[in-house]
């Protein structure tokens, strides 16, 4: 795999993506994904189409976090430039319950990794995020796993 912050079309298309979770638009990111395409959070469990996992997840998180924000530290891509692979921060202030985390106003900043899996014709077929669940409850004050 050959490493870039800036071009390819793999990390460009992983990086309008972030920029869309930047500006919280929701309809902006579902419509990078083939239609069929697919969302996969696996410390959640949660995987399935994009238009059901995508805005559930994504509006669940900016109604909660309403200065949700994300800041990518790499991004490389497959020597086929058929993947994405992101390294980034998502970060945010909690308001309101989020996935059975009740809202104590705090903060957190934690580390995730995606890669995407692109389609011919540069859409998203499928995104797997993974980051530490622990890590995000204990910065929320969430010391309870029921």
């Amino acid at each position: 795999m050959k490493q870039t912050s800036t071009s390819g079309s793999a990390v460009q298309i992983a990086g309008k993506f972030f920029d869309h979770y930047n500006a919280q638009d929701v309809p902006s990111m579902v419509a990078m994904f083939e239609p069929d395409g697919l969302v996969e959070y696996v410390p959640f469990a949660l995987s399935g189409p994009v238009e059901e996992i995508g805005p559930g997840s994504w509006g669940v998180l900016i109604n909660s976090f309403p200065d949700l924000r994300n800041k990518v530290n790499s991004m490389w891509q497959s020597s086929d430039d058929d993947f994405a692979f992101v390294d980034v921060n998502i970060l945010g202030t909690q308001q309101q319950e989020a996935f059975g985390v009740p809202s104590k106003g705090k903060a957190y900043d934690l580390r995730h990794f995606f890669i995407f899996k692109l389609n011919a014709r540069g859409k998203i077929a499928h995104v797997t995020s993974f980051w530490d669940n622990a890590d995000w409850y204990s910065q929320l004050g969430k010391t309870q796993i029921d």
